[in-house]
Formats: structure tokens, C-alpha cells, sequence
């Protein structure tokens, strides 16, 4: 619903803002996702069961090693099992993630294209601590960031 996730202990304003938003949902939106399918089920075997030449597949995996306590379990080994199934998938994949020695080994081993931006952690603003944090995109096919603080990598 165009923002982060989070949640307000004490002044209920993300509820408020929630709500807002549902109040504010358009047939514009409607239309939008018309055709959008979501489903609750691992991952791996919504892409593999999903896969066809023509599918698409938005890849947001947990990040590892960002120490969410609702993203605990998830690990390297589960990482690894993603980056593999998407190395060999019919469709196309857009993979958001921090980069990793891991993901670098896969880009080049299968040529994915990549780019990557430096920005704040929006979980740790409200603490006064705020992090940055590289951002990376990653595709089995060739795309074009025209913002002019992404780099594209070759």
C-alpha cells in the first residue's frame, strides 16, 4: 500500500494510516491488480509450480543477515535454494537483496544483470539510528535504471 511496513505501539497511527489507505483504494487500483494472483505458500514452490516462459516473478526474499526477528530462520542455505531455482526458471525474475559474495557468484556465472543503491534502512528511522544499507536489484534479463543514484553494474 505504498510504504513499509511497520507498526505503532502507542499513538495507533499506523492503523490510522492503514485505513486511510483502504479508504483511499480506487477502481484505478482495482484495475491495477486485476490480474494479480497472491498466494501464501513457500516460495520456491510458488515459482517452481508457476513457471512458464511468459511468467514473472518479483523475488523479496527475508535478507540474510539484516537481523529482523520476523524474518528469523531465514538462512544462507535457503538463499543459496532461491538463487539456484531462479538460475534455471523458463521465466523472468527481478530480485531485491544486499549483496553477497553468493549473489556476485551467481551474476556471474549466469550473466544476470545488476544494480545497486545505497540507501537508509526505514526500520531503524524511528529509533534515531538510522542505517544505510546497499540495496541491489538483480534480473535474467536486461533492464535500465534511469534514477541517477542506482548504478547499474556490468
Amino acid at each position: 500500500m505504498d510504504g513499509p511496513f511497520g507498526f505503532d505501539k502507542t499513538n495507533n497511527t499506523t492503523s490510522k494510516r492503514i485505513a486511510g489507505k483502504r479508504d483511499n483504494f480506487t477502481e484505478a487500483y482495482e484495475k491495477r491488480l486485476e490480474k494479480v494472483q497472491i498466494e501464501c505458500a513457500d516460495a520456491l514452490y510458488i515459482i517452481e509450480s508457476r513457471d512458464h516462459e511468459e511468467a514473472f516473478f518479483y523475488c523479496d526474499p527475508p535478507y540474510v543477515g539484516s537481523n529482523c526477528g520476523h524474518y528469523k530462520g531465514y538462512t544462507q542455505a535457503d538463499y543459496e535454494a532461491l538463487l539456484r531455482l531462479l538460475s534455471r526458471i523458463k521465466g523472468r525474475f527481478l530480485l531485491s537483496s544486499y549483496p553477497s559474495a553468493m549473489l556476485d557468484d551467481f551474476i556471474s556465472k549466469y550473466g544476470w544483470c545488476t544494480a545497486r543503491k545505497e540507501m537508509t534502512v526505514t526500520v531503524n528511522i524511528k529509533n534515531g539510528n538510522p542505517k544505510r544499507k546497499i540495496e541491489v536489484l538483480t534480473a535474467n534479463y536486461p533492464f535500465s535504471i534511469e534514477a541517477k543514484d542506482w548504478q547499474e553494474a556490468q
